[in-house]
């Protein structure tokens, strides 16, 4: 199995967090949220900065945080799949895994979670939906390691999948 830093990459609602946090438990190695790293860089939570910022300071703040060196899991924002310099830095020094996740259940997950994201649509995109099939597209271009999550599959399941094709990427 791989021993590079292990980042976690997929649509909003993918289960990044929730599925790196076990990951890194099984693998006894730290956990690291985007959403965590950003509050501690800039000492507000994602949402408040794009409000009191604005869309282009905000896209700025968050594609600093991908240089961010960490030895562990990252849970990556979805978003950083727009930051192409990046994300072929990030694909070269770690191993990535995508969640792979299908429109439907990504959507039933937005709609139970109840909360606010700040999602931040490309000039052109105008609905989740459109959101969605582009960041896929792009997800589809990354050397990673490609996960199906599956609607009623068990989480534990899941997470095996996860670390079998971890070893399998060696």
């Amino acid at each position: 199995m791989t021993k590079k830093t292990i980042i976690f990459q997929g649509m909003c609602y993918s289960g990044k967090s929730t599925l790196g946090k076990i990951t890194a438990g099984i693998l006894g190695v730290p956990f690291l949220d985007s959403r965590d790293l950003f509050f501690k860089v800039h000492g507000v939570s994602e949402i408040e900065y794009l409000k009191n910022y604005g869309r282009e300071v905000f896209k700025d703040a968050e594609k600093r945080s991908l240089h961010y060196d960490f030895n562990g899991v990252f849970s990556c924002g979805g978003s950083a799949i727009y930051y192409p310099d990046e994300m072929k830095e990030l694909n070269k020094k770690y191993t990535i895994v995508w969640l792979d996740v299908d429109f439907d259940l990504i959507v039933k997950r937005k709609e139970a979670e109840g909360w606010e994201r700040p999602i931040v649509y490309p000039d052109g995109i105008n609905t989740f939906k459109e959101l969605y099939e582009q960041r896929r597209n792009l997800y589809k271009q990354l050397d990673a390691v490609v996960v199906k999550v599956i609607e009623n599959e068990d989480i534990k399941v899941t997470s095996q999948k996860i670390i079998r094709a971890l070893i399998n990427n060696k």
